[in-house]
């Protein structure tokens, strides 16, 4: 994801554009990790209470989704080698 910074109410792009980007593509702009040690503390506090109030089944339904990804990888990457 190309960064960017705001200057005078106007985006710019500090990194190269992917090439498939065109003129009036809709982007989501989000801000950046935060700069001062101070922004950091808060930051990682407010994630700490988030983490925190996580449902347990959530996580554990996330999990199995991630290790039936990892799994389904895993035979597309054999299948594609010739390994099955």
């Amino acid at each position: 994801m190309p960064r960017a910074v705001l200057h005078n109410g106007v985006i710019y792009p500090i990194d190269p554009l992917p090439p498939d980007w065109a003129d009036g593509k809709e982007l989501v702009v989000a801000e950046g990790p935060p700069e001062s040690s101070e922004e950091l503390d808060r930051w990682f506090a407010e994630l700490e209470r988030l983490c925190a109030e996580s449902d347990p089944e959530d996580e554990q339904r996330l999990q199995s989704a991630l290790d039936e990804a990892k799994a389904q990888a895993k035979v597309f990457v054999k299948r594609q080698m010739g390994l099955e």
